[in-house]
């Protein structure tokens, strides 16, 4: 499967998503376009490109049976240009991800993504969103919440949406960056903290076990709720 995430907004957690919600559940090369702000996936083994490097991406990507493509915000516009100057390149994804929250300059944004790749040519069925940093008691008040996707929805059904593809919002998200590991990692941690806590006698070693401990149990209900967000993605799509 290859897979774009993209979304003209600048913040709406495209590279978050990606080192943790689709990289440990795909074996797959990335690619990030990106002229600033390399982030955290130059250092785990992505190619970093530019948009209008777009040409020798899409030979890569037909050599390639798993792919993901983070197209960060300076570089989206150049991206979609070059797309659409290779005519029908966009068939070279299985899917494209358009992350969203709920601020109202980052749902136009959104809408007005969704609306350039359908432009492009790219089916509905391809286009799929991920409803970002949602608090967890306004689960079942999306509509309102995310009116504007909502409408588009109503009024063009033009992408997929599916209302179990919610990454609700978790401290650990904020602590990744310090920690220097995804979601996946801290769960995959078999460190015993706690012991380490009892035997620790340094204050700075009790506040790494503390703190370790604290992480893991977010980690643990991230790691859920990012597995559920997956299996909403990538099943049979319901428009």
């Amino acid at each position: 499967m290859k897979v774009a995430v993209i979304n003209f907004s600048g913040n709406p957690g495209k590279t978050t998503l990606v080192e943790n919600l689709l990289a440990p559940r795909m074996t797959a090369q990335k690619f990030r376009v990106e002229t600033i702000n390399a982030g955290p996936l130059s250092d785990s083994g992505a190619k970093n490109l530019k948009g209008k490097d777009f040409g020798g991406l899409q030979e890569d990507l037909m050599l390639l049976e798993s792919a993901i493509v983070d197209v960060g915000a300076s570089n989206v516009e150049e991206f979609i240009k070059q797309m659409g100057q290779f005519d029908g390149s966009h068939e070279e994804f299985d899917c494209f991800v358009v992350p969203t929250v709920s601020e109202k300059k980052q749902q136009i944004d959104t809408v007005n993504t969704i609306e350039t790749l359908a432009g492009l040519g790219v089916p509905t069925r391809k286009i799929r969103v991920v409803f970002n940093k949602v608090e967890l008691e306004d689960a079942g008040d999306l509509p309102r919440i995310f009116s504007t996707i909502f409408g588009l929805h109503a009024d063009k059904k033009c992408f997929t949406l599916k209302r179990d593809a919610v990454v609700f919002r978790n401290e650990i998200f904020e602590r990744l960056h310090l920690l220097k590991k995804n979601v996946a990692e801290i769960v995959a941690d078999k460190t015993d903290y706690r012991s380490m806590l009892r035997q620790a006698k340094e204050d700075d070693d009790k506040a790494h076990a503390v703190s370790m401990i604290s992480a893991q149990r977010l980690a643990n209900s991230a790691q859920k709720n990012l597995d559920d967000v997956y299996k909403a993605l990538f099943t049979e799509a319901r428009i």
